[in-house]
């Protein structure tokens, strides 16, 4: 089955290039030191104590780790979806701009735990990533035998990346091939009539979601269908509010998960 997406027009070749502020992190961090010197960097010390300088340098090793993964997983396939991008200069089509997450990719060994719990064939299934980015979800979605893959995405330069990105993305495991980047508004976004496995990356605000939610809600009672919602992210605070908003709407129940360590 199918169905027209809310939103026809076509993405705007970006004027400049996408920000990528994990670029250059770890020159930046080391330039700073430099500034503070042994004194400044003994009064931050002070300020936040042993534990604190821990984990804030904790934090950032585990992030230039992944980040070098991420960028080698790019090389190897041929794409550009690694860093971190922030919204405020891209061209965003809706109202909900400041309510935006900045752009992340999603690893390989994360999106494989969560799909392991779904159900082993997903052929006539759509996959849908709402706050697709520059595209790294729906080419890690390609491994799997998905009808079809969709990304959403409201920030017209992503999604002009994530669309070179399919075009020259190679994988000797794709097995799914019909993949798009569309360019909506998630809370503007007509679902396909199919059935469906939505994922969020903890794309945006509360507000948001709890519309994209609606949304969805409306669109399963109107066309009753399978569906799967699969929400990650890396901030436990989300997690937190989102689980009880998806349950809370009566068209799901939980999937227990086992346990798992970090990337």
């Amino acid at each position: 089955m199918t169905s027209t997406h809310t939103s026809s027009v076509t993405p705007p070749t970006p004027p400049p290039a996408i920000q990528d502020i994990a670029r250059g992190r770890l020159g930046r961090a080391i330039e700073a030191a430099r500034r503070l010197g042994l004194s400044g960097l003994f009064d931050l010390l002070r300020e936040h104590g042993a534990s604190g300088a821990y984990a804030f340098a904790a934090r950032n090793v585990r992030f230039l780790i992944a980040d070098r993964i991420a960028r080698q997983w790019d090389r190897k396939h041929h794409v550009d979806t690694a860093g971190s991008v922030q919204l405020g200069s891209l061209s965003i089509v809706g109202p909900n701009k400041d309510s935006g997450n900045e752009c992340l990719c999603t690893s390989p060994r994360t999106f494989d735990f969560m799909m392991r719990y779904l159900p082993t064939s997903l052929a006539g299934f759509t996959f849908i990533d709402i706050g697709a980015g520059k595209s790294r979800t729906l080419l890690l979605a390609s491994r799997y035998d998905f009808q079809a893959i969709v990304g959403v995405e409201f920030a017209g330069e992503l999604v002009d990346c994530a669309q070179r990105n399919i075009a020259n993305f190679s994988a000797d495991w794709q097995q799914c091939h019909n993949l798009e980047a569309v360019w909506a508004d998630a809370t503007q976004y007509a679902l396909p009539e199919a059935p469906l496995v939505l994922f969020f990356y903890n794309p945006f605000s509360r507000d948001v979601f709890e519309r994209v939610l609606a949304n969805i809600v409306t669109s399963l009672r109107g066309t009753p269908r399978p569906c799967y919602v699969v929400y990650s992210s890396s901030s436990a605070n989300a997690i937190d509010w989102a689980k009880p908003t998806i349950l809370g709407s009566g068209s799901f129940t939980e999937i227990p998960t086992a346990p798992r360590s970090s990337d």
